[in-house]
């Protein structure tokens, strides 16, 4: 398999996904305190800035050991910190794959175009035969922007597509 050291930044139309350690810490505690778009996984956020600093420290090691990959997402126009995101599955060899993430809720709109990034992302770079997202309580919002980029509602709150 290929490092994951490499598979960075990451660009769309609009955003760019780089290593947690190229965002201030403070920008990444101060996500956690405000309205999100959140998957199930990524629910469990720190509420002190030092648990923040942990979390960052765990995720980087994650990522150089190539267990999982995980970016923050900027406006690439503002600079603004919009969130995380995450491909996990890497572990077990496992045909099916993750998409975990945290977006701020100002930023909504973007949700489609981090996702679809991620999946696209996925293709191109590994095995995976499907992907799946799982939220504790998906809004009709997310159900509809999920479906128009393929994904399918299979169970409660939990959307997979096949790649």
């Amino acid at each position: 398999m290929t490092s994951f050291e490499k598979f960075h930044p990451v660009l769309t139309a609009h955003l760019t996904l780089d290593w947690l350690t190229q965002t201030p810490v403070k920008a990444i505690d101060d996500l956690f305190s405000k309205p999100t778009i959140t998957t199930a996984k990524a629910e469990k956020m720190p509420t002190q800035i030092l648990d923040t600093v942990k979390a960052i420290n765990h995720i980087m090691g994650r990522v150089m050991n190539d267990k999982e990959l995980t970016w923050g997402i900027t406006d690439s126009n503002s600079d603004a910190f919009v969130g995380i995101i995450s491909l996990r599955g890497f572990e077990d060899r496992s045909p099916s794959g993750s998409i975990e993430f945290i977006i701020d809720q100002n930023y909504r709109a973007d949700l489609a175009e981090v996702v679809e990034r991620a999946v696209r992302f996925s293709q191109d770079h590994f095995a995976f035969s499907q992907l799946s997202i799982t939220f504790s309580d998906a809004s009709a919002q997310t159900n509809k922007e999920l479906g128009g980029l393929g994904f399918e509602s299979n169970q409660a709150n939990t959307f997979t597509i096949q790649l």
